[in-house]
């Protein structure tokens, strides 16, 4: 069976720690293009962070953005996903009560707890930040949410208390662990579908790479499933196999593997 798309995460896949790509990374992306072969991104980011990246993501067809809420190709929206209000109270409340900081994308800005911002890396990927209160947030139409806290573990219970009510995913940035919070049946798997339906990509026929928990319903809706790097046992469960990290070209390895073999998924 002959690969009809590729699929891969932005930060820890494609980018590096310190926010930069390789030139083997950008090469091998060159080479899908040459091929024929759509690139399509499933990334956290929000479009305007994954603007900031137009080395890279100028060779995608469709960027699956916001963990599935949002979809684009160019500059059309094909589609946007709202959290429920009720949802939104509840991650809000349920963030401070673990002193966690929150945030919530509206679809141009990202408004945030103070805690929120003096954990959170400086910049915005693209995107204006303003500092608001918990009940300013609660009380917002959102995206998709973020929330923060020193502790992994603190964060962990968060996802667990959420997972309920809302769709929930790890993934990092700059080597900060976020949790991404959703609309409940909303994630990177679902987006991706979503996104290959519009290429008129067969699932199967597809090949995807990622690195976090938040790409896990990504490689369960693809043909083959690649980690990049891996320090996550969940996540080495999850793929066919584990590939070399971003910073030793991983994913730029794999993809000339494929290329030798004329494209083929086994």
């Amino acid at each position: 069976m002959r690969i009809e798309a590729v699929v891969a995460d932005l930060d820890g896949t494609l980018v590096r720690p310190d926010l930069t790509i390789s030139p083997a990374t950008l090469d091998s992306l060159r080479g899908l293009r040459e091929a024929g072969i759509p690139l399509v991104i499933a990334t956290g980011r929000t479009p305007q962070g994954v603007s900031e990246l137009d080395s890279l993501t100028h060779h995608a067809q469709i960027a699956v953005c916001c963990s599935g809420s949002i979809g684009k190709a160019a500059e059309r929206t094909l589609w946007q996903d709202e959290l429920a209000a009720a949802a939104i109270a509840n991650v809000v409340a349920r963030a401070v009560s673990c002193q966690a900081g929150v945030a919530g994308f509206d679809g141009r800005t990202w408004l945030q707890t103070e805690r929120y911002a003096r954990l959170c890396q400086p910049g915005g990927y693209g995107v204006q930040r303003a500092a608001v209160s918990a009940a300013v947030l609660s009380q917002t139409p959102f995206v998709t949410m973020s929330a923060l806290h020193e502790d992994g573990e603190v964060l962990a219970a968060l996802a667990r208390d959420l997972d309920s009510t809302v769709g929930v995913g790890l993934s990092r940035v700059a080597g900060l662990d976020i949790l991404d919070i959703t609309s409940r049946c909303v994630d990177k798997g679902a987006g991706v579908l979503r996104a290959l339906q519009v290429i008129g990509a067969d699932p199967a026929a597809v090949v995807s790479f990622g690195d976090m928990p938040n790409d896990i319903p990504m490689f369960a809706v693809t043909g083959r499933a690649y980690a990049v790097g891996c320090d996550r046992p969940e996540v080495a469960a999850a793929v066919d196999e584990v590939l070399a990290p971003v910073d030793r070209d991983g994913f730029a390895g794999k993809i000339a593997a494929l290329a030798a073999s004329g494209w083929r998924i086994a």
